[in-house]
């Protein structure tokens, strides 16, 4: 019977063990997503967002407007919403069912909605759905917490 070399040995376990430590957890993936969701937002990224977006989003916004994914798209192109910061006061509680993901944390934002100014803490909560190996985002809501 041959031996194997300890190189050889050593090598060999690398590769078997390389998916298991290269594969990340829903969880990650989806704070991930989350992160570049905001980050697009405050760069007005309107082709990542629309790729972000499901086709049905919804978004119930800091004044309580219900928005469709092609609202938001029309207030972002028009500057009525703008955002300079989304900062978060706390690390987001991600919960992961199937391919459903919920992300609630208290962010602290600065800028406008529908061309009022929206300056303050408020609780976020985000519901993605798993598509096509991608985290999409459903819909979202903002809910001022009063001072």
């Amino acid at each position: 019977m041959k031996r194997l070399s300890a190189c050889t040995v050593l090598a060999l376990f690398a590769l078997l063990t390389l998916p298991l430590s290269a594969a990340t957890k829903p969880e990650d993936d989806l704070n991930a997503s989350l992160t570049a969701y905001r980050q697009a937002l405050v760069k007005k990224d309107l082709p990542a967002l629309e790729k972000i977006w499901t086709d049905d989003y919804t978004f119930i916004d800091a004044h309580g407007r219900v928005l469709t994914k092609g609202d938001r798209l029309a207030e972002l192109r028009s500057s009525a919403t703008t955002l300079d910061k989304i900062r978060n006061e706390e690390t987001p509680r991600i919960r992961v069912h199937g391919d459903i993901g919920i992300i609630s944390s208290v962010v602290t934002i600065t800028g406008r909605y529908g061309g009022k100014e929206v300056s303050g803490p408020f609780r976020s909560t985000h519901i993605w759905i798993l598509s096509a190996d991608r985290w999409r985002l459903l819909m979202n809501q903002l809910t001022p917490i009063a001072k």
